[in-house]
This record gives structure tokens, sequence and C-alpha cells, in this order.
């Protein structure tokens, strides 16, 4: 770890805090030469004013360093200089206290803006007119307050620079009212703007906001406060020199919820990595990812790994995740290896960019994890292609079944009619008794050859299943078997791959309850659901079936686990059997 040269200053006194320091002395000693006149009686309120100018220049100087409230700071920095040049009225001679009575604005408006700016550095709609309203009833009525009034009516000496256009007491007093009116409004607009805000927020970032809100509400309420309480005639300077350092004192718990909030986002981004590794053994990808989000506090945030092989982003059951499509109120951050290769993605709230150091602590100290559970993400993608593999080739075979069945159909059984005609009318040609006998015989042999050969189109895919669905197929299956077989189905077509699969399935089912358990009855109903559809057979057999290797239900349970089904079988001695497949539906 590098120090400072000399090792005098402390490590975590950095280039940043010192120049925020310097600022804060800066305006701090600012603050006690504008206001020196009224501080050489009045020490201890000296001291407390320039610990509050110091204050905001120090947390404006923390914030615009940072990545987030860069805006804010800058703002609050202003709002500090101004601060201390409101001191300037207590010379109360020249244009000090013009520049005071202003200044004394510009320092609310900075405040107030710099507050709606933070974290994000955007001002919403809302805020921009609170912004609009804020500088026109500041430095507007401001500007109407000193051309209607003489500067005694605002506790200031009748010989400093004033511009008393048009002096009228009547219109004085009752423009300020309107004014405090308008404070007490702006102030309220702009509680109400930031308490809007907090259901829209991540709890990340409420946990940081709410301090602020709060803080706001006081230095609001200290400002209307203050500013009512020299509303009436008779006002002198001390009584606007006490006003001026109640609305400051106020008003500085503002750069104290700031300075609280940064510190408590530092301390979050010491302590995630100690969070982070509490990850216990064995480690799996809902483990890191709930991790992250507990860190976080983002319960939407999801989390995907780079599979070289694929080269695409899967999720932790092996699936492809698509390219960013930039949906709103979103953000995906991309993490990398110490080597710099793509290692995970994180789509998180968009909100938690503006906190983007506390998720690369978080990142950072979940990377082994990371690559250990990025393993097992690519082993799920292996294994999701062989199961891509296996579909496809389910999918291939039920078309070539399909096909084939067809050709069976349309060119052989069509030339063996067409020879079986031409043997008929040879045999009606022939003149021997014998060679009669003979084509009548090839004429037999031929057309029980055609009938074998449409029970085997029937076996291989049954014209039937093409052309009308699995409900019309069963129920042709159902009258040619030797035992009742009672039906329940959906009218509902599936994909061909699936009826293909629930149809040799159900056809081998109800054949091994007829010849191996010996029904007597079959119960054969399909269920589709708006996920998957569950097909059941039961028959009343002997029961104690089981799959074997080579068997008819091994071969079942190879053909529905290809399209990722599932085959359950219950078949206790002398109970019957229940076999349930389970098909997942595309």
């Amino acid at each position: 770890m590098r120090s400072d040269p000399g090792g005098r200053l402390p490590l975590w006194f950095g280039a940043r805090v010192r120049r925020a320091a310097g600022a804060g002395a800066a305006v701090a000693a600012g603050a006690v030469a504008c206001g020196w006149p009224h501080w050489r009686e009045a020490p201890g309120a000296a001291a407390v004013t320039a610990a509050c100018c110091g204050g905001f220049a120090v947390a404006g100087g923390v914030l615009a360093a940072g990545r987030s409230g860069h805006r804010t700071g800058l703002l609050f920095t202003v709002a500090s200089a101004a601060w201390a040049v409101t001191w300037t009225a207590s010379w109360d001679a020249g244009a000090a206290p013009l520049v005071s009575v202003f200044a004394q604005s510009v320092f609310f408006l900075a405040i107030g803006t710099g507050v709606l700016l933070y974290p994000s550095g955007r001002l919403g709609a809302a805020a921009r007119l609170w912004t609009a309203a804020a500088a026109l009833v500041l430095l507007g009525g401001q500007v109407l307050l000193c051309v209607t009034s003489r500067p005694e009516w605002n506790g200031f000496a009748p010989t400093v620079l004033w511009p008393a256009l048009f002096p009228d007491r009547a219109v004085f007093d009752g423009s300020l009212r309107v004014l405090t009116g308008s404070l007490v409004g702006l102030g309220g607009f702009l509680v109400a703007i930031l308490l809007g805000r907090l259901p829209r927020t991540s709890r990340l970032e409420r946990a940081f906001t709410v301090p602020v809100t709060a803080a706001m509400a006081v230095a609001a309420a200290g400002a209307v406060a203050g500013q009512g309480s020299i509303a009436g005639g008779g006002v002198r300077l001390d009584d606007v020199l006490r006003v001026y350092l109640v609305q400051g004192v106020c008003a500085t718990v503002l750069p104290l919820a700031f300075l609280a909030t940064t510190l408590r986002s530092r301390l979050a981004e010491l302590t995630v990595a100690e969070r982070m590794q509490r990850l216990t053994d064995p480690l799996t990808v809902v483990k890191v990812r709930d991790a992250l989000r507990g860190v976080l506090r983002d319960d939407t945030l999801d989390l995907w790994f780079w599979a070289p092989g694929d080269a695409a982003y899967v999720d932790g059951a092996g699936h492809r995740v698509p390219p960013d499509p930039g949906v709103p109120g979103r953000w995906r951050h991309e993490v990398r290896t110490s080597g710099g290769a793509p290692l995970a993605t994180v789509e998180l709230a968009a909100a938690l960019r503006d906190h983007a150091p506390l998720v690369e602590a978080a990142l950072v100290a979940g990377g082994r994890a990371l690559e250990t559970v990025r393993l097992q993400a690519t082993a799920q993608a292996h294994l999701e292609r062989a199961r891509a593999a296996r579909e496809r080739l389910v999918r291939v075979q039920a078309a070539e079944r399909e096909r084939l069945a067809a050709d069976l159909q349309r060119s052989a059984r069509r030339r063996l009619r067409a020879l079986e005609a031409m043997l008929a009318a040879l045999e009606a040609a022939a003149g021997e008794p014998s060679a009669r006998d003979q084509a009548a015989a090839c004429r037999r042999e031929l057309a029980e050859a055609v009938a074998e050969l449409d029970d085997l189109a029937r076996g291989v895919h049954p014209a039937i299943l093409a052309d009308a669905g699995l409900g019309p197929a069963l129920e042709l299956v159902a009258a040619r078997a030797p035992v009742p077989v009672r039906l329940d189905l959906p009218a509902r077509r599936f994909p061909p791959e699936i009826e293909s699969t629930l149809y040799f399935a159900l056809c081998e089912a109800v054949a091994n309850a007829v010849k191996h358990a010996r029904a007597d009855r079959v119960d054969l109903e399909v269920r589709a659901g708006p996920e998957r559809i569950v097909a059941r057979v039961r028959d009343d057999g002997v029961g104690a079936a089981a799959p074997v290797p080579g068997g008819g239900l091994a071969g079942l349970t190879d053909r529905v686990g290809a399209l990722r089904g599932r085959v359950c079988i219950q078949s206790p001695p002398a109970a019957g059997t229940i076999l349930t497949i389970t098909l997942p539906v595309r």
C-alpha cells in the first residue's frame, strides 16, 4: 500500500479531501471577514457561522469530486460562498447590504437546486418547474422588495446604496407577506418532490435519500420561520443578522446529511467484501445472485455468465440470453476477468448507476464466486446444447416418418395397385385354366402385400395423426384395442413432434397394459395446460411394471426425455399401473 510522502498525513486524507478541506477553510475565513463588524462582539456566533459555511464548502468539495452528486457538490460550494457573502450586511455601508440580500437568495436557490440534482445530476419536469419558480420568487421577489422599500425598512442604515425607485410602505409590506407565503409554498413543493421520488427509487437509493429529504425539510422550515420573523415593522440590523444565523444553522443539517450518506456509502463499499465472502460451499448461481441482491438491495437483479463455447451469455440453466435490448429502467453491467476476458453480466436497476463504486466493490469481492459458478453455467450450457440436439433429432425423425409414410401411401401403394390391375387383366385374358389360376394366386398375394404395406405406413406415421391430430388418432387406437379403452382427450392440436411423441408413447403404454399387465380396462386421459401437457394411462392389470434396458418402457422414457419431458410409473404389485407422461408445451 502506498503512503503519502513523509508519512505525516493519514492515508485517508487524499487529494480530494484535502482540496475540499482547503475550500472549507477558505470559505470559513471569508465568512469571518465578511461579518467582522458583527463577529467582534459575537465570537460564539462567528465560530458557529464559520463552521456552517466551512461545512457546506467541505460537503460540496467531497460531492463534486465523487462519481455521483458532482453538480450538487458544485452548487453546495457556490451556496457556501454565497452564505459567507451574506454576512457583508454587518458592515451596513455602501453596497454591502444590497449584495447581502441577493447573496441570501442565491444561497437558498443553490441548495434547493443542488438537492434536486442529487444523485443523478438531472432535473425532472417537476424539479425544473421548482427551479424556475424559486428563481422567480427568490431573485425576482428580492428585486421587487428593493425597488418598493427604503433601506431602513429592511433594518439597514438610510445612507447605504439602495435602488428605492418606488418606495411605498404598503406595497412593500404586502410584497413581503406574499414573498413569505411563496417561500412556504416553495419549501412544501420541494419536500413533496423529494417524497414523491421515494416510491420510485430502489431500496439502496432510498437509504441515502431519506436522510437528505428529512434534512431538507428542516432547512426549509428554518428558512421560512426566520424570514417570517422579520416580516413586520421596526426591523433592526441585529434582527436581520440573528435571522441569518438561525437560517444558516438550520441549513447546515443538509451538508451534514450529505456527508453522512457519503460516509455510509463508503462504509458499505468497505463491508461488501465481508458480506460477499459469507457465501458458503457448495456455491450455486442462485446463492451468488441472492447475495448480490442482498448487498445491493435490488430484488430484481439478474446474473448471466459468458459461455465461450456458445460465444454468448447464458443463465444458470444454460439458456442463451438475448443481447441488451435497452429496457428502460434497467442497467446491464459487464464483469471481466483480470485478463480482460468476459466473465459475467449483471442486470440491475438503472438507479444503481449512481452507486457504481458500491456495485464494483460487490462484483470484485464476489469475483472468485462468479468464476466458480460460471463453470456450472457453462456446463449447463453444454447440457442444453445436447438437449437441443436431441430435440432436433426427434423433430427430424418425426418429419422423416411422416415423409416415409406418405411415400409409401403415394408411390409404392399406387404401383402395387397398378400391378394388381394388370394381373387381373392377365387373369381375364388367359386361355389356359392353369394360367388363370396362377394369375389369381399372384393377385391375392399382391393384395395381401398391399394390405401389409398399408399397415406398415400406419405404423410409421398414421395419416390420421397428421391430418386430424392426436385425438382422432387415439380414438382409432382405442377402437382397435382388444380391451375397453376410455378416452378423455383435448380437441386442440399440438406441434407435430409433440403429437408424434405422445401418440407412440401412449400406444406403447396401451399395448403394455394389454400384453404384459393383462388388464381388463384402460383409462387414457390427456390434459393440456399453458406450460405443459400431462398424459396419464391407468390400467387394472397385475402391476409391478418397471422399465428394463431395451424394453418398451425404457424406449418410451427415452423418447419423452428427448423433448425434455418425464415419465412417472406407479405400479404396485396386484394394484394396476399408472403411467404419467409430462411434456413441456413449446
